[in-house]
């Protein structure tokens, strides 16, 4: 029992000193008036599995309600404060309703979690897949009088994107920004963007799409 006797009078004065403190700061705390703050958070999904999205009906985002003392309520910031929930145990196809409450909130030592809202989430995992779309170039606007759009093509003519297999297959192609050829008599070659409607569908290539609209006097 030496080695007990050892730890427990060992600087046996810092000990109590560190100990008496702890307690005053505990009863400093104890006397303080309790505060509550509503913070919102982004929801953080853990183990996804491979190649799979998540897409969430409810929401990206919760708010978490918190209680405590006013002096480590009114220093809190979302950054001190986060919520997860693990999807390990779900399939590639799954859907299912996931409650939230304070086990899934990490938040300060002296705080307590008082409720997340939502208190349940609608979660689908879906299929990971690409796909290649033909580029549709769109205008905007009428040439100058006596001209007409003879041809317009686009460079590349295909795109590939990636998203959540039921969002990817609803899209047939991939629209551009608009080219303006407002009173245009000559060809417009312009740099455009691809207008894809679906904010979970992504564009995987990073090279800019060129648009080139041929005008030409109109025929007699």
């Amino acid at each position: 029992m030496v080695w007990l006797r050892r730890l427990i009078f060992h600087n046996w004065h810092l000990k109590l000193f560190s100990l008496l403190l702890a307690i005053m700061l505990w009863m400093t705390i104890a006397r303080e008036s309790t505060s509550e703050i509503a913070i919102e958070v982004p929801l953080e999904y853990q183990n996804v599995p491979p190649n799979t999205e998540v897409i969430s009906e409810t929401t990206n985002n919760v708010e978490v309600r918190l209680r405590g003392p006013s002096t480590l309520i009114k220093e809190i910031s979302p950054r001190d404060v986060s919520t997860a929930v693990d999807l390990g145990g779900l399939s590639q196809h799954s859907e299912k309703i996931l409650p939230l409450t304070s086990r899934h909130v990490r938040a300060p030592f002296g705080v307590d979690v008082v409720g997340v809202i939502p208190a349940r989430i609608h979660v689908t995992l879906e299929e990971r897949i690409s796909a290649e779309l033909p580029i549709v170039p769109t205008t905007m606007g009428k040439p100058a009088e006596g001209f007409d759009i003879d041809k317009i093509s686009s460079f590349p003519d295909v795109v590939r994107v990636e998203g959540p297999a039921s969002r990817v297959r609803l899209l047939k192609e991939a629209r551009t920004t608009p080219v303006d050829v407002t009173g245009k008599h000559d060809t417009v070659r312009q740099n455009v963007d691809l207008d894809i409607p679906d904010p979970l569908v992504r564009v995987l290539q990073s090279e800019p799409v060129r648009v080139d609209v041929h005008i030409q006097p109109r025929s007699r």
